[in-house]
């Protein structure tokens, strides 16, 4: 059954960059903008009767919120491209990537909050400045974040294709490389015998360090009880947080202009906590999408390493992936940076 699985969510990949690359999504993308002013006339109607004391009208705001979101996130963006390539390039596990997918769209509102209250309330700019500010500005910074990850990953997928076996003298270069950027690299315990005869407490110092060379990663200390080396797991967990974080700020760095448009009215109208509640509602709308694209990449990648097995080139896979993904990534980034730098 997950074999299934995982071939459907292959084929949907598939055929959704077929789409693409058919000029498909410029068609959603204009059916989406369109119910998008659509949707903004039933926010300003929502908001009208919540300031007018309408019953139910605090829950009406948070729907069309919800539903803003969505139809936000349905068009083509660089936020999305960035996921669905992080997902189908590394070997994320699925719930850790919905989660990416999840914390990324709510930070975009979280974004957009600051970006008012700092600017409205702390120093009056008008929505236009503040939209200008969001367009002319942290736009490019994002998309110069994405692209540069895009490289990154090129790089990293690069890396660990040159340390694959048939290819000794481009691995022993990426081992010696690995040890020079901080990558983890073999320790070798250089044991050394001498007498002391010094303070009791000098000895048992001394006893004490030495029989830290024997103890392997994730083994605890019979002496002091604790873990002096990390296990593979512990890096592991501290690399792949951090690198949640990089891909998370990077797309949070653009905030939804549906938010900031929303924020700025109900700032304007006096109902500050309602208009919060109900970006962060959009941002949950925006996560709708967010979240299926970062499953729907890690199930088409571990499609494509089952049947790829079949074959015998599941090891080659994901580093080929993650170079592919990354270049496609970082081409897109810089292309719309091209068209986005101010003046």
């Amino acid at each position: 059954m997950r074999r299934i699985v995982l071939t459907l969510a292959l084929v949907v990949v598939a055929m959704l960059a077929a789409f693409w690359a058919a000029g498909g999504l410029d068609m959603v993308q204009a059916r989406a903008l369109e119910a998008q002013r659509e949707f903004q006339n039933a926010l300003a109607r929502a908001l009208r009767a919540l300031h007018g004391g309408a019953p139910g009208a605090l829950a009406t705001l948070w729907g069309v919120a919800f539903a803003y979101g969505f139809l936000h996130a349905v068009g083509p963006g660089h936020g999305k491209l960035l996921l669905g390539a992080y997902g189908a390039g590394t070997r994320v596990p699925l719930g850790r990537m919905m989660g990416i997918g999840l914390a990324a769209s709510l930070a975009q509102a979280g974004v957009a909050i600051a970006l008012v209250y700092g600017g409205v309330a702390l120093f009056s700019l008008s929505r236009a400045r503040i939209e200008a500010v969001s367009d002319a500005w942290m736009a490019p910074v994002s998309l110069i974040a994405i692209a540069a990850l895009g490289l990154w990953l090129v790089w990293r997928g690069a890396r660990a294709l040159a340390r694959m076996p048939g290819t000794p003298a481009l691995a022993s270069a990426g081992a010696v490389g690995a040890g020079a950027t901080g990558g983890p690299a073999p320790v070798t315990a250089v044991p050394h015998h001498h007498a002391h005869q010094a303070a009791p407490d000098h000895a048992h110092r001394d006893e004490h360090h030495h029989g830290h060379q024997h103890l392997a990663p994730g083994d605890t200390c019979t002496d002091c009880g604790h873990r002096h080396l990390p296990d593979s797991g512990d890096v592991a967990r501290i690399g792949s947080l951090r690198e949640a974080a990089l891909v998370v700020g990077a797309i949070a760095l653009r905030p939804c202009t549906g938010a900031l448009f929303l924020l700025i009215l109900t700032w304007r109208m006096g109902l500050e906590w309602q208009g919060v509640t109900a970006a962060l509602a959009m941002g949950l709308g925006t996560a709708a999408v967010t979240v299926a694209v970062a499953a729907l990449a890690v199930m088409a990648r571990d499609g494509a390493l089952v049947w790829s097995g079949r074959i015998g080139r599941a090891a080659a896979l994901v580093p080929v992936a993650e170079v592919l993904a990354g270049a496609l990534v970082a081409v897109v980034a810089l292309m719309l940076l091209a068209g986005a730098w101010p003046g």
